[in-house]
């Protein structure tokens, strides 16, 4: 059976987005473990879904698309709070 012509375009523009690759996960951690939905990205951030939502489609906030799910790694929320760091004034 052929797929029709607008099947396969579709089928070939499916993975055209950004693919967002977890490199070196070491075996002694799952890296699904590491990944957290909006509502646990907001209560990590201490800000609300809503505001998840604004830094995620602003790209402020780095994000992993699992099908029609959106997960945010552990380690870019500590990274992205380490950019948010104000540092103190010089005496």
């Amino acid at each position: 059976m052929r797929n029709h012509p607008s099947q396969a375009q579709h089928r070939d523009t499916l993975h055209s987005g950004p693919v967002m690759f977890l490199d070196n996960p070491s075996s002694d951690s799952a890296p699904a473990a590491e990944l957290m939905t909006v509502l646990e990205t907001a209560a990590f951030l201490t800000i609300s879904e809503k505001g998840v939502r604004r830094l995620q489609h602003a790209r402020r906030l780095p994000f992993i698309k699992v099908g029609a799910s959106v997960r945010f790694a552990k380690r870019d929320l500590l990274a992205y709070l380490e950019s948010r760091r104000v540092k103190p004034l010089d005496s």
